[in-house]
């Protein structure tokens, strides 16, 4: 059986959440097969435990990944992705959840209607701390690869469905954190990005979530240092969109760090970025 479409879930420590994940996935209505590739990063609560009994009761559905040692989420990330079979990977992570039981199939049949794209996405909810915020379709629902490195906002991960060939891994792909933007940006160089106007993914913003530790420095460390790689990896083909953005960047955060009132932040942001026309990725160098 040729597998269309695989859903590669990644978990760590999220007992309460796996099972609506997979409850979601499962109730996928498609015309094709489908698998579910789930990766455990050596979970301290139930949650192995939870998704061994999915994997019992759906043994021909259900793949699992149950490492002896936690790996950490990028390297996670990437095994999951590796181990996936099918044409196509959807990402939806142990924390998010899908809405539309025909999302797999939305998606599907128009990046096989339209060759010219590499990645197909969706409008995404958010739960933000238990408070449901309604996603809105941005201006722009074609996206080139300048188009993606300019935007100011996200496309959740949890709404991904991607070509598996055209996500090639570059070897400095695996010292990000930002895995989810440096596959957007790599998949745009290979085709265009299509937003479906549909809501049909909900992405969970809380306390335990990856990017709510991530505090202004250290966001904007690591964004301009997977931008730097992918500068050099492009041979600084989208050079002057990607200092724009690393402008941008330090906008952003230090407009948040004031917010916020986070006096060291501001000062480090604000020195660094009297530094940016000059070295626009020494920022890179503080990440943590």
């Amino acid at each position: 059986m040729n597998i269309i479409v695989s859903v590669s879930v990644i978990t760590y420590n999220q007992e309460q959440y796996i099972a609506q994940t997979l409850d979601n996935i499962i109730a996928q209505k498609t015309t094709f097969p489908i698998e579910i590739v789930v990766g455990d990063d050596c979970s301290t609560d139930k949650t192995r435990t939870i998704c061994i009994e999915y994997k019992e009761k759906y043994p021909d559905l259900i793949r699992l990944r149950l490492p002896e040692k936690n790996m950490g989420s990028m390297s996670n990330w990437i095994a999951n992705i590796e181990a996936c079979q099918g044409k196509y990977i959807a990402f939806c992570e142990g924390d998010d959840y899908w809405t539309d039981p025909h999302k797999l199939q939305k998606q599907v049949d128009f990046l096989d209607s339209h060759p010219d794209f590499s990645l197909c996405a969706n409008v995404s909810d958010v739960l933000n701390n238990g408070i449901f915020e309604k996603g809105k379709l941005p201006k722009q629902t074609e996206l080139t690869t300048t188009d993606v490195i300019l935007q100011d906002w996200g496309i959740m991960t949890a709404s991904i469905v991607y070509r598996k060939e055209a996500f090639e891994i570059p070897d400095w792909y695996g010292t990000i954190v930002n895995g989810d933007y440096g596959l957007q940006l790599l998949t745009s160089l290979k085709g265009k990005l299509k937003i479906l106007p549909d809501a049909m993914s909900v992405y969970r913003r809380h306390e335990g979530g990856i990017s709510h530790k991530l505090q202004p420095v250290n966001q904007a460390a690591w964004m301009t240092y997977l931008l730097y790689h992918f500068d050099q990896y492009t041979n600084r083909k989208f050079h002057k969109a990607i200092t724009n953005k690393v402008k941008r960047l330090y906008k952003n955060q230090l407009s948040f760090a004031k917010d916020y009132n986070m006096r060291r932040a501001i000062v480090k942001l604000s020195f660094y970025n009297f530094l940016r026309p000059f070295a626009p990725f020494l920022i890179r160098n503080l990440r943590k």
